[in-house]
């Protein structure tokens, strides 16, 4: 890395121009003080290349000669790796200084935000993502061959990953009966106070549905004549939409992603997905359901390389009306290929005795 410093600031400035900082999506940043950064010097003690994050054990010595290890969260490596990064672009020994949002609860720890070779004057920002903000393109003619294939690899095009994808993340209004709405607000206040209040991701628990729709990593959609395989890199997740009528399962156990069947309505594939875990979030910012949650979706192809997603929940016990949004998703970029999301091979996340998220520091 060090030998293409100059190549990668220029395809940084290009992904900083293209795409939103960091996906908030494996837990909040709310941990994480970004209203008093500070910038740190000291040799690189070890780059741990893991998901769900990568961290870089900073070695940092006081003026009173003191040595202490900084654990500082990156990006996970199937963002990074996009970018060109790899398993040595931090070596043992290398002296960086990076700027941190420290944690908020005094150890030595924080958010790696940017750095600098000490032997060099390019500083780069930390903006990795395979988030687009992709404008919805004008619909094409099409044939049905053409419109009712949805092979491919698909980015999210939303420029975000909370649920109501048509406002921005902090004016979404989920229509919550007061009891849900409570519990919403009560984690939006955490996180307004710095608290980073439990999400079962935090624990490499799977998503679930829809908050599978955020399409954190690229998803992969695999189809036949009865049955149609949507993969999200994201948790590994696939939803199975099946096309032939077959009889649900019974008894129908509630599952992660629950039970879809589809139907195609002309062009446009039409989805219902029923029997899913009240202990999921419908989105990052901590949306709740029940078990009585309905997702139907209406897929339809704009171009050979859009998709939009029209998606309704209803939910009688937690909404008091449905709730809906428009999705969409772009063909991936030349080059993108699915990666393997193996979530605990690095998680350094624990939930405390009082719900919050905090991280599991190694002994120095």
């Amino acid at each position: 890395m060090k030998n293409s410093k100059e190549h990668n600031f220029i395809l940084l400035i290009v992904f900083v121009l293209l795409v939103p900082p960091l996906a908030q999506a494996h837990h909040s940043f709310s941990m994480f003080d970004a209203n008093n950064p500070r910038t740190i010097t000291g040799s690189v003690a070890a780059f741990h290349w893991t998901n769900p994050h990568t961290f870089v054990d900073l070695e940092v010595v006081d003026e009173n000669g003191v040595k202490t290890i900084w654990q500082l969260e990156h990006g996970p490596k199937n963002m990074l790796s996009r970018r060109g990064w790899n398993a040595d672009s931090f070596k043992p020994g290398d002296r960086i200084t990076v700027e941190i949002h420290p944690l908020t609860n005094g150890k030595p720890g924080g958010r790696f935000m940017s750095y600098k070779f000490v032997d060099s004057d390019t500083i780069e920002v930390e903006r990795s993502t395979t988030i687009f903000d992709i404008p919805r393109p004008d619909p094409v003619p099409m044939t049905s061959e053409i419109a009712r294939n949805l092979n491919g690899i698909w980015v999210n095009a939303n420029g975000g990953i909370h649920f109501d994808s048509t406002v921005a993340r902090t004016e979404q209004s989920p229509p919550l009966r007061p009891e849900y709405m409570a519990r919403w607000e009560e984690r939006l206040a955490n996180a307004e106070a710095g608290i980073s209040t439990n999400d079962p991701t935090a624990l490499c628990i799977p998503p679930g549905f829809p908050r599978f729709l955020g399409m954190v990593y690229p998803g992969e959609i695999l189809q036949s004549e009865h049955q149609i395989n949507w993969y999200a890199e994201w948790y590994e997740s696939t939803i199975r939409i099946y096309l032939d009528e077959r009889p649900q399962p019974e008894p129908l156990e509630l599952s992660y992603n629950g039970y879809t069947t589809g139907k195609w309505n002309g062009n446009v594939l039409e989805t219902r997905t029923i029997s899913m875990k009240a202990d999921t979030l419908i989105d990052t910012t901590g949306v709740p359901h029940s078990s009585q949650l309905e997702v139907t979706m209406s897929i339809e192809k704009l171009t050979p390389d859009y998709l939009e997603v029209a998606v309704t929940l209803n939910d009688p016990i937690a909404f008091y009306e449905p709730w809906e949004t428009i999705k969409h998703y772009a063909r991936a970029p030349a080059g993108f290929s699915i990666q393997e999301y193996s979530c605990h091979e690095g998680n350094r996340y624990e939930v405390t005795a009082d719900g919050s998220v905090q991280i599991r520091f190694d002994e120095n």
